[in-house]
């Protein structure tokens, strides 16, 4: 059946009809179907094309923004600083004073320049270098005099200045008890305290417990009463202190003392017990 025989009015229409009647559009143009039938090899004798341009009006807005000036003085409006400042100049002279003083920090008397207050100061303030005080600290039996800077924790002095490497940082916010050691018989979280409040103090650390007291480390040894071990030299610290003034403690005695002591690892049923061990053996040796 020939297909270019068949009529528009029965609803179907051919390839060719179809290009002849449809367009391409490109970039805004629409391009005539002759040369969509060129393309597709179906329109050799076509030479004609159809273009038509669309065309897009853009419409740009523009914001224009004004500064208005006020004088102080009189409420006048002007379009620039310079012009306030020659309408105030004009229009109110000596209404505007500007006074620069420099006050001496030390008796608060005014100068005129800054000259003049360097060469006060020189002169009627002699100021010495401040230089860090010096704090007299006994730490397991040893006298240390140390400088310290007014912001140093003990606990930074005793790790970090005399070597006491026992004495942990963990938390830093007097929370879990890591950096316990013993002031004048009593523990303290040195991370909360300042070396520069302690002067004069006796101050205990693990280190001195495992020297005045070995039965108490043997005891946590024998017990496994740590796992990571951060914390243990906090409970240590914190057992001699309770065992110095109780010598025989029972085992709410003992929880009690160590409520302030925080384990991760969570040892806390062991400690009792070696405390226990500890407290019998050092009463057996007296």
């Amino acid at each position: 059946m020939d297909k270019k025989k068949i009529p528009k009015e029965s609803g179907e229409v051919t390839r060719r009809e179809f290009l002849k009647d449809a367009g391409l559009v490109v970039g805004g143009a629409a391009i005539g179907s002759t040369v969509l039938l060129a393309a597709c090899g179906e329109g050799e004798g076509a030479t004609e094309t159809v273009t038509q341009t669309q065309t897009q009006t853009q419409t740009e807005t523009v914001t224009e923004t004004v500064s208005t000036f006020v004088c102080p003085f009189d409420g006048q409006e002007f379009d620039s600083l310079d012009a306030l400042t020659d309408h105030v100049e004009a229009a109110h002279p000596g209404e505007v004073e500007v006074i620069t003083k420099f006050v001496c920090p030390y008796c608060s008397e005014e100068l005129a320049t800054l000259a003049a207050l360097v060469a006060h100061v020189e002169a009627e303030h002699a100021v010495e270098p401040v230089v860090a005080p010096v704090v007299k600290l006994t730490v397991n039996g040893e006298p240390y005099e140390v400088q310290v800077e007014p912001e140093w924790t003990l606990q930074y002095v005793i790790h970090d200045k005399l070597g006491l490497i026992g004495t942990k940082l963990a938390c830093d916010h007097g929370a879990c008890g890591s950096c316990t050691v013993n002031i004048d018989g009593r523990p303290v979280l040195s991370c909360m305290i300042l070396a520069i409040e302690c002067g004069g103090k006796s101050i205990e650390t693990v280190e001195g417990v495992a020297q005045a007291a070995p039965a108490l480390i043997e005891a946590y040894v024998k017990n496994e009463c740590m796992q990571c071990g951060y914390c243990t030299p906090g409970f240590v610290v914190t057992a001699k202190a309770l065992l110095d003034r109780n010598p025989d403690p029972n085992e709410d005695e003992i929880k009690q003392a160590l409520a302030g002591n925080l384990c991760r690892c969570g040892t806390y049923p062991v400690h009792p017990i070696a405390i226990m061990e500890a407290a019998q053996e050092l009463i057996g040796g007296e």
